[in-house]
């Protein structure tokens, strides 16, 4: 996170927006509240908005997470074999995802245990 609200204005070659500290640090907070300890970790990709999007793909499900500034948050999550998943959007209240973070990353915690 250090590393991406460090990013200059127009990091993209264009011009893209850093990712704020706030927005990093609202992220980060969210995925300590959200991840078991021994969750995998996520993909973080920077916006050219200054936004993030936070992901998970195993084998089964997809979640993205799009924290577009604190408290606006949009998420999107797919059970393997579910192509059009259900899509919401956050403020304060990530129950659902903290449920969806384990759905998606539980078994591939026990896989790779077993590995």
């Amino acid at each position: 996170m250090n590393e991406l609200a460090a990013l200059p204005r127009g990091w993209d070659g264009y011009r893209a927006r850093p990712v704020s500290f706030d927005t990093a640090h609202f992220a980060l907070n969210m995925l300590e509240n959200i991840c078991q300890e021994d969750a995998p970790a996520p993909q973080i990709i920077p916006g050219t908005a200054g936004d993030l999007q936070i992901e998970w793909h195993t084998e089964n499900g997809d979640l993205e997470l799009h924290v577009r500034s604190p408290n606006n948050v949009g998420a999107w999550f797919a059970p393997a074999g579910d192509y059009e998943g259900n899509e919401v959007s956050l403020t304060n209240d990530f129950t659902d995802v903290a449920r969806w973070v384990r759905e998606v990353t539980e078994p591939a915690l026990a896989h790779a245990s077993a590995a």
